[in-house]
């Protein structure tokens, strides 16, 4: 698919949202594979949003939107789509090996649905930060690699501030005010933000037993279960996390149909890591052993910055309803160049693994 025929897709996407409003393109760009372009509302003449597409092999077209607001939003094209205007689509979603979160698109046309994102941080770093986007409809399961990512969504924000100075700002998607064709990405209402979905309960209660089991099992004690309204971002949808200040453990289930294969899902828990240590230096290695008859596949990776030190393990093991337990210690060390020195107490690689192997028995 060509520019212009980006920007045709991205301008049905704003103009929908206006119903009978009307939308300008006032300035276009490229990055890498993404074909920009920022609108105003012909009617009031100020600015309305910022949207950007990429078209993949598959056919389909990834688009991404941010208002004046900076409320953001992703849309789904395809040329062999057939969809029912109005309908509400339900999806799930999720970010390299992160939690699937729920979410519901708008079919805005035929063949064009629209997203609204979640305001909190934990997602949008995640699409900054990630490799594959991953979605699921229910039938099929859909693939987008986030390539250059990062890049877009400075350059979508920069996009805001520099045309909402030169042409005032419209209400943003989210508004109760918000009319005419302010709204972008084929919105013909406001649409309630999604937000992360809250850890299944049947498998948060098994993960949290695992996880206590595994504390006992390596002789860890002093670490607190820490609910999913108080765990930093990272941490957010996960099953059961335990810490204090200078060690985060985890347990999670991946259910049957939820992952590709064991080695993909490593090969994303690892590039996370390294995407995590920026700046710093980073080295990774990966290793299946067989602990007590049972077979874990574990990986170790380590980011030097300065005086500070993160070191990430994680194993995982077959679980015996199906799927996979991921269990997960992160470790920080904090020299004296930092403060007062933080350390955690020691656990080797074989406690851990040893107690991974044997703490969903």
């Amino acid at each position: 698919m060509g520019f212009y025929r980006s920007l045709v897709l991205a301008g049905l996407f704003f103009v929908l949202a206006a119903g009978s409003g009307r939308a300008a393109v006032v300035e276009t760009f490229r990055l890498g594979g993404w074909k920009g372009s920022a609108y105003t509302d012909d009617t009031t003449g100020r600015f309305s949003n910022c949207v950007a597409s990429a078209q993949y092999r598959s056919g389909i077209t990834l688009l991404v939107q941010v208002d004046t607001t900076y409320n953001w939003a992703i849309g789904f094209s395809a040329p062999n789509w057939n969809m029912k205007v109005g309908d509400d689509i339900r999806l799930q979603y999720r970010i390299d090996g992160g939690a699937w979160q729920q979410g519901t698109a708008k079919a805005a046309a035929v063949n064009l649905a629209r997203m609204q994102m979640p305001p909190n941080g934990y997602i949008i770093k995640r699409f900054r930060r990630g490799r594959t986007l991953y979605v699921y409809d229910g039938t099929n399961n859909y693939q987008f690699r986030l390539t250059g990512t990062s890049k877009l969504m400075a350059r979508l924000a920069r996009c805001v501030d520099r045309n909402s100075a030169r042409y005032g700002a419209a209400p943003g998607m989210g508004s109760a005010a918000s009319s005419g064709a302010s709204g972008g990405l084929g919105q013909t209402q406001p649409v309630q933000p999604t937000t992360p979905a809250a850890p299944d309960p049947q498998l948060a209660v098994e993960a949290t037993q695992a996880l206590f089991n595994l504390m006992g099992s390596a002789g860890l004690s002093g670490l607190k279960l820490i609910p999913e309204g108080q765990r930093e971002e990272n941490y957010k949808g996960l099953h059961a996390v335990a810490g204090d200040d200078s060690r985060k453990l985890v347990a999670h289930i991946f259910a049957p149909g939820s992952y590709t294969n064991e080695n993909e899902l490593m090969s994303l828990i690892v590039a996370d890591s390294q995407k995590t240590c920026g700046n710093g230096s980073f080295s990774s290695s990966t290793e299946r052993v067989t602990v007590g008859g049972k077979a874990v596949f574990t990986s170790r990776c380590a980011c030097q910055d300065g005086d500070h030190e993160l070191i990430e393990r994680v194993a995982v093991v077959n679980r015996n309803a199906g799927g996979l337990f991921v269990y997960g210690v992160s470790d920080t060390y904090i020299g004296e160049g930092g403060g007062a020195p933080v350390s955690p107490p020691e656990l080797t690689d074989a406690a851990f693994n040893a107690a991974a192997a044997t703490a969903a028995d």
